[in-house]
């Protein structure tokens, strides 16, 4: 582990949120998560799914990580075959022992999703859901915000402004979806509703005083079999700047004075103003003054380029113009 741990550091990572998993069993693994894990009705696979959880924290503070995600594919696939009120009851027990286990500056993350691979029920099928179990566990619990994980036309930036409200979002998966849950580059199908849920963050977090860098979790959570992914992380991370900075261009006073005059029209304007001005450059710019690319995908590509003539060619050395 301090192997691991150690190689990350060489190249200027570390290791933030774990995530434990008992939606797929493992090799060896004594009991199965077919029928649920920690809202299974048998108590002994709850307890593997318990014990899985622990260890995740256990090997995430020898890394370093500061926070566990919870994720369950615990549900139901038809009418009658789960008593919802019990497997809510089991699920929240199993979560009471893991979050006893949590140092004490830790987080727990629960996750949400309305469907996948339960398609008639989800145990925790919706951030109602989450935020229940959260508020029933304690402040160090929090619910997390995977775009990809609603109903087509969910109004998540809603979502985002009650959570931040309750004090109770913990951070997201950022990714973007045609569907639900498609896991493709953050921005590339619904810019504009990433551009309205950054809005929401901004003035919520703002409003509650809260650190834009470390009181959240940001994280990228896309995966997707026909882009090379490390380009598809760098047009993520492109796309997740872009409507942060355009956000921080919404002119709050006069929003707010547009909204107590119903006034839509200029509320209205106001927002896709900040949303249709161009802020590459800025981002582009900020990005170069701490020591990054003004075009980190071109930058990455030429390097691809650059090695493969070299393992091609055999030269030490080759010039790519840059």
């Amino acid at each position: 582990m301090q192997s691991v741990k150690a190689l990350a550091a060489e190249h200027g990572l570390r290791f933030d949120a774990m995530n434990s998993n008992t939606f797929q069993d493992q090799p060896g693994q004594e009991h199965s998560y077919k029928f649920g894990s920690l809202q299974h009705v048998d108590k002994n696979t709850r307890r593997q799914a318990i014990d899985h959880n622990i260890e995740v924290i256990r090997q995430g503070v020898e890394l370093g990580s500061d926070s566990l995600t919870v994720w369950l594919s615990d549900g139901s696939c038809f009418p009658g075959q789960l008593n919802f009120r019990q497997a809510f009851q089991n699920t929240l027990e199993g979560l009471r022992e893991i979050y006893s286990a949590l140092p004490a500056h830790w987080k727990m993350f629960v996750e949400y999703k309305p469907f996948e691979p339960n398609f008639y029920s989800m145990t925790v099928g919706d951030w109602g859901q989450s935020l229940l179990y959260a508020n029933k566990l304690g402040p160090k619990a929090y619910t997390l915000v995977d775009l990809g994980h609603h109903l087509p036309n969910a109004n998540i930036e809603q979502i985002v402004a009650l959570l931040l409200m309750e004090g109770k979002l913990g951070g997201f998966h950022f990714n973007d979806s045609k569907y639900a849950d498609d896991d493709l580059t953050v921005g590339s199908i619904k810019p504009y509703q990433l551009f309205l849920i950054f809005n929401e963050l901004v003035d919520g977090m703002d409003a509650r005083g809260m650190d834009h860098r470390r009181d959240l979790g940001w994280m990228i959570d896309a995966s997707h079999n026909v882009k090379d992914p490390l380009e598809d992380l760098l047009q993520s991370v492109e796309a997740i700047m872009l409507p942060y900075a355009q956000a921080l261009l919404v002119d709050r006073k006069r929003l707010k004075e547009a909204q107590e005059g119903n006034d839509v029209v200029a509320a209205q304007e106001i927002l896709q103003n900040c949303f249709r001005t161009d802020l590459r450059p800025l981002v582009a710019e900020a990005r170069l003054r701490v020591g990054g690319a003004l075009q980190p995908l071109a930058v990455y590509r030429n390097e691809k380029i650059r090695q493969q003539l070299i393992k091609e060619r055999g030269l030490k050395t080759v010039a790519t113009g840059l």
